[in-house]
């Protein structure tokens, strides 16, 4: 620009100002006339402050009261660590709590005290606690630290919430106990102190628990009633009334006189004289050298004879039921029922049972040679081997699985319960290697049939109803021209080109004939060979070679009426060689192209470049 007689110069506008103008630290700046703030003059108020805008505007206001940027110098800082961001350099504090406050003033400072300065004392109130007795008498004040002894404990009221400001110190001391008789009524309420007599001690087998135990031996006990403990010592004087629990240990010496009525419970240690006379026995083991029973006697042990005897000599006569564990001798003789869970075992060398057993016998039977019986009956009857006839009805029969023989027979009765005999029939056969039942005829629902095979079908068929058939394979079907239905048919194709397949559909995949129209959700492949003039209308085109039109300076991209927004491209060519323009009648054939910092335009007939001049905004 050229300079005015005023010395004025243009202001230069904010887009276009240097870079170097503003000062670095230790670099020389230069600022020129044309780059200087304008000078705004004075407020028209006191406290006003300059502002700003996006536009470039520069004008006094009165503030918003909102902090407008950082201070500097002013560091805020907790327990000596500098808060970060934002916090660490502020424009406005805000101080919470009940031991804050804050005072303000004012000052006037500077030439002719023409400054007014703002000052404000922030002061921190030492915090002090009341120490308050039950009824609410505070005897000590100014208390700031509380410390808790021993045997004290403290609750925040209410529970859970440590924000409410009130703790509750309490002692575990404070704790009462109450003392109940037998039958759970309070004899005595909120005991504190626990005085134990003569003959008690208390002992202290774990933190917090105290035990009451006699002192030494108790000399006498005298009860009425059922007496406990967990050790009796010394001697047992007089008559025992009651039940007797647990095990007695030790030697029962002298006589117990009387009768000794219900049951034993628990061990006999040592040694017993005399006789033992029971309805009903249970004995682990026994050894005695008379046994005299009159009810029944089980032994899970058995008789165990003494070393160097011969065992168990006389008869064992039982009128009653006899369970026996194991049973071994050479005359047996019951008169009664004899069980035995082990059953009868030979001695060595023997030939086993001989003679006969008459009546019933419970348990196993055994026999590894041959058993002829006339009579068995029972409910389970094991033999290696059978000899003889076998008559009457059987059940259960053992079955296996079979899988290799080709030709079986199938099995059927005459009637479907009863006893009856069992038959087969050579029409109706099995092949377990290959899975394949075979008769000369089948009757009854065939609908449960499937996987038939086309060939296999035989004979002459009557009219059918197809639409229930499944898996049907035909080489043809039978097809009806539809010309002119203005409705929509389904294409329809196979998963493959060859072979036996299932013909599909697809929704998306329509033809009308009426309109002579195929509809799909989208079509893959070249499309050369469409014809006529197709209206295509599309949401995006993705070229990958020229778009050229049909004729030459004859269409149109976009209209009047219908403009494309915006058009990107590298260099624009202009030609409109027979056509001319309107203006001098001529015609020309230019290239637009891009540079740096300007705008060239090519004559491509003369060969000249134009630089187009550009002035900024």
């Amino acid at each position: 620009m050229a300079r005015l007689l005023s010395g004025r110069v243009g202001v230069t506008s904010y887009s276009g100002l240097s870079t170097d103008r503003q000062q670095t630290n230790g670099f020389p700046s230069f600022l020129g006339l044309e780059e200087t703030e304008p000078n705004l003059g004075l407020p028209s108020n006191n406290d006003f402050v300059l502002h700003g805008d996006v536009n470039g505007r520069r004008f006094w206001a009165q503030g918003s009261g909102t902090a407008s940027g950082a201070v500097d110098g002013i560091t805020v800082q907790e327990q000596g660590v500098t808060a970060t961001g934002f916090a660490g350099s502020i424009t406005t504090l805000n101080f919470n709590g009940n031991g804050v406050t804050v005072t303000e003033s004012k000052t006037t400072t500077g030439l002719g005290n023409t400054i007014e300065t703002g000052i404000s004392t922030i002061t921190i109130n030492k915090a002090n606690l009341n120490i308050q007795d039950a009824s609410g008498f505070t005897p000590v004040t100014g208390v700031t630290t509380v410390r808790v002894g021993s045997g004290l404990s403290f609750v925040e009221i209410p529970q859970g919430q440590f924000s409410s400001g009130i703790v509750s110190f309490f002692s575990n001391a404070d704790s009462k106990t109450d003392f109940q008789d037998d039958r759970g009524n309070d004899s005595f309420q909120d005991c504190t102190v626990i005085r134990v007599g003569a003959g008690l001690t208390i002992t202290q087998p774990a933190a917090g628990i105290a035990s009451i135990s006699p002192t030494g031996h108790v000399e006498h006990l005298k009860v009425t009633g059922i007496a406990s403990a967990p050790i009796f010592d010394g001697n047992l004087q007089g008559n025992v009334t009651g039940n007797i629990t647990g095990n007695v240990t030790g030697d029962l010496t002298g006589d117990s006189a009387g009768t000794h009525t219900g049951a034993v419970v628990g061990d006999v240690t040592g040694n017993v004289t005399g006789q033992i006379n029971s309805g009903l026995a249970t004995i682990t083991q026994l050894h005695a050298a008379t046994i005299n029973t009159t009810g029944i006697i089980t032994t899970s042990a058995g008789f165990n004879a003494p070393a160097g005897s011969f065992g168990f000599t006389g008869d064992l006569v039982s009128s009653g039921i006899s369970t026996v564990a194991f049973f071994s001798g050479t005359n047996i003789k019951i008169s009664g029922i004899g069980t035995a869970d082990g059953g009868f075992v030979a001695p060595p060398s023997s030939q086993g049972f001989i003679g006969k057993l008459v009546g019933d016998h419970t348990g196993d039977i055994n026999s590894t040679g041959v058993s002829t019986i006339t009579t068995l009956s029972g409910t389970t009857a094991t033999f290696t081997s059978f000899v003889g006839a076998l008559s009457g009805s059987a059940s259960l029969v053992d079955m296996a699985d079979e899988g290799v023989d080709s030709t079986c027979s199938i099995l059927f009765s005459l009637n479907p319960t009863g006893s009856q005999s069992v038959k087969t029939s050579t029409r109706l056969t099995f092949d377990s290697n290959a899975g394949i039942l075979t008769a000369t005829g089948f009757a009854g629902d065939g609908s449960r049939l499937t996987n038939i095979p086309a060939a296999n079908l035989t004979g002459t068929l009557s009219n059918l109803d197809g639409s229930a058939l499944t898996n049907i394979v035909s080489s043809s079907v039978d097809v009806t021209a539809t010309n002119t239905t203005n409705a929509d048919h389904y294409i329809l194709f196979a998963d493959s080109p060859t072979g036996v397949e299932a013909l599909r559909s697809d929704t998306d995949l329509k033809y009308n004939p009426g309109t002579n129209t195929l509809t799909a959700s989208a079509f893959n492949g070249s499309s050369t060979g469409l014809t006529g003039d197709p209206n295509i209308s599309v949401t995006e085109v993705t070229v990958k070679g020229n778009i050229l039109p049909d004729n030459d300076a004859v269409r149109d991209l976009g209209s009047s009426t219908n403009r494309f927004s915006n058009v990107y491209t590298a260099d624009m060519h202009f030609n409109n060689e027979g056509i001319n323009n309107s203006i001098d009648g001529t015609w020309g054939h230019w290239t637009l192209q891009e540079g740096d910092e300007n705008i060239f335009m090519i004559n491509q007939r003369t060969g000249k470049k134009y630089k187009i001049n550009l002035t900024e905004v």
